[in-house]
């Protein structure tokens, strides 16, 4: 029998979506859970706000339920936002965010804004290319001269395209639409060749008879830098242990999830009270990989490719970008963090100490 094409409404009502989240700063708030830290507070409960996206973040929910923080001594409160985290973190709404990918932290870096790349979340989201059933795909270069839902922003798909010198503007007819829903109609009537859909949508995209996955932003380029945890660059000069102590709890999160992952489904199923084969259809998926680590070298190839393709308006020449990547403070944490919980799982630390090397020196 032929698969229903899934309900808008039914997704909608999950209210769970991995794409950017944030919402409007309040005038009030600069300073809500900043803790400038001194040698008399140093041993105290430092204090942090996390901009919450809908669909929340796992390393912080498994490092909030497993007592991870409060081992540090760090208490983490998570500020529900589903637009602008870049300016909520800008303005002091929130110190950290992390669900709002790469493209906009590093523009905002490279536009002159007072942010910093602390660590990461998702290293890949499991985010599909799809196609009509009958449409052929067999590299990146078949993107060339075809109508796709998605921008040249997407570092992912395209980066290699660009070093072969092709010209996107040209060569590829973007077109962007309201939603992942409005995109998969989109192909399936022939408006557009491909569309790139977001994390939160693999459920629909799994249960939509005409289409097909055609192959990942992960297939292209494995370790592409899904999503950064960014904070402001003044605030994570004058908090510098607590942005070590939060990296620390987030690794060994990391730790966690990888060998309990189906725990982990239910964990985000109660938080974001969601459908648990929503949640399942992403988090189970082994295109859905989260990491802390900053991956200094994979942000640069980033920022790179954004000055190639004219993705920075307002470009700051007095900003030094790798000085705005804090791998030494995270390096530090993990080298904590390996000394601390290293015997738990040898096998764990020992590929996060070789990942980090892999990544940033």
């Amino acid at each position: 029998m032929k698969k229903r094409i899934v309900s808008i409404l039914l997704v909608a009502a999950m209210a769970v979506s991995l794409v950017a989240c944030g919402s409007s700063s309040s005038s009030d708030s600069s300073d809500k859970g900043s803790k400038k830290e001194t040698s008399s507070d140093s041993k105290e409960t430092k204090k942090v706000t996390w901009a919450q996206g809908a669909s929340g973040n796992v390393l912080v929910s498994i490092a909030k339920d497993q007592g991870y923080f409060d081992e540090v001594g760090v208490e983490v409160e998570e500020i529900p936002l589903d637009d602008g985290q870049v300016e909520a973190v800008r303005t002091g709404q929130v110190d950290i965010a992390s669900n709002t990918g790469t493209w906009q932290p590093v523009q905002a870096i490279a536009s002159g804004d007072d942010l910093a790349i602390i660590g990461g979340f998702m290293l890949t989201g499991c985010m599909p290319v799809i196609a009509r059933e009958d449409q052929e795909w067999n590299s990146p270069e078949d993107f060339l001269g075809s109508k796709m839902a998605d921008s040249k922003s997407r570092y992912a798909l395209f980066h290699d395209l660009v070093d072969e010198g092709h010209d996107l503007d040209k060569e590829i007819t973007f077109t962007e639409y309201e939603s992942d829903s409005e995109e998969i109609q989109a192909v399936l009537k022939g408006e557009i060749d491909y569309a790139t859909i977001g994390t939160g949508r693999m459920y629909e995209v799994e249960h939509t008879d005409g289409i097909k996955i055609v192959t990942y932003c992960s297939d292209v380029t494995p370790n592409y830098s899904c999503c950064r945890m960014f904070a402001r660059d003044s605030w994570v000069k004058e908090n510098k242990d607590t942005v070590k102590l939060l990296d620390e709890a987030l690794i060994r999160a990391m730790c966690y999830f990888e060998s309990h992952r189906e725990e982990c489904v239910d964990l985000m199923v109660e938080q974001l009270n969601a459908n648990k084969e929503y949640v399942e259809a992403y988090m189970l998926n082994e295109h859905y990989r989260i990491n802390p680590d900053t991956v200094k070298n994979i942000v640069m190839d980033n920022y790179n490719y954004m000055v190639k393709v004219g993705g920075i308006e307002n470009l700051d020449k007095s900003v030094k970008m790798e000085d705005r990547i804090y791998n030494d403070l995270y390096k530090e944490a993990l080298d904590e963090a390996v000394e601390k919980w290293g015997d738990e799982d040898k096998d764990f630390y020992d590929k996060a100490v070789q990942f980090y090397q892999e990544n940033n020196e």
